[in-house]
């Protein structure tokens, strides 16, 4: 499952969902790199047709906490708290992670009515965030047998080239063809593996998962990259939201 839809304004949609989400991610044209952040979450909420609806985002550190999100306001945009994954049983809030390389995942529980998002970069996959995210899922009624996981852009394995000391804070098992001899102890990575293997091994069906093949490198330039562009990288936004009932099938 792998599918996207591109509306004209920008950003991306994940298509051939089951009715009650609606996720995606934001592309430079619909968030640009000088948008501020809170405009950014507006936009992306837009983006997955609930312009009013409260935006739960993280000051996220590069680790493996999860923090829940609950009570925000409609048209209100909340940090939820410091962490790198943020869970969900809010029909009707929209969770989010902001990334600009690194790996964002959404995991989704239609039937259970639970929703969670989160960040790896190769600190927070070595820390095992996406396995703490399903941890926190799978405390308020989720299902790894009947979640869906979706990736957003991150930088691809041609593009990230990283040192021993990287491999060695990942660990094992390493994933098939996550890892390419680089230039002397260089490797190149595919972080975004590490994760979606782990999800695997926790019983996540491989029909499920959703992980695009779209760098952040590029070309074509359509996504904020850190290691491309520096400080002034701005940041893309990839969530999810429970639609409450009635509302638009996605």
């Amino acid at each position: 499952m792998s599918a996207l839809r591109w509306p004209d304004g920008g950003g991306a949609l994940f298509a051939g969902l089951p009715p009650g989400i609606s996720a995606g991610f934001t592309t430079l044209d619909l968030v640009p790199d000088d948008l501020p952040a809170d405009d950014g979450a507006r936009r992306f909420a837009r983006l997955l047709g609930v312009p009013a609806a409260p935006v739960a985002r993280l000051k996220q550190v590069h680790g493996a906490a999860v923090v829940e999100a609950r009570g925000i306001a409609p048209g209100e945009v909340a940090v939820a708290g410091v962490a790198d994954a943020v869970v969900t049983t809010e029909r009707g809030l929209v969770v989010a992670v902001v990334t600009a390389d690194c790996v964002p995942i959404v995991l989704a529980d239609l039937e259970a009515g639970v929703l969670a998002a989160a960040h790896a970069g190769w600190r927070g996959t070595a820390a095992r965030v996406a396995e703490a995210a399903l941890d926190a899922f799978e405390a308020r009624g989720g299902s790894a047998d009947r979640a869906w996981a979706l990736f957003g852009p991150s930088i691809s394995r041609d593009r990230y080239e990283v040192g021993p000391e990287v491999l060695d804070a990942l660990g094992g098992p390493v994933p098939d063809g996550a890892v390419v001899a680089g230039r002397g102890d260089r490797s190149w990575l595919d972080v975004a593996a590490y994760s979606e293997a782990a999800l695997l091994r926790r019983g996540l069906r491989p029909e499920r998962i959703a992980r695009p093949a779209l760098c952040t490198f590029g070309p074509p330039i359509r996504f904020c990259s850190y290691r491309r562009d520096g400080e002034r990288a701005g940041r893309i936004f990839t969530g999810a939201v429970l639609l409450p009932a009635g509302g638009p099938a996605r």
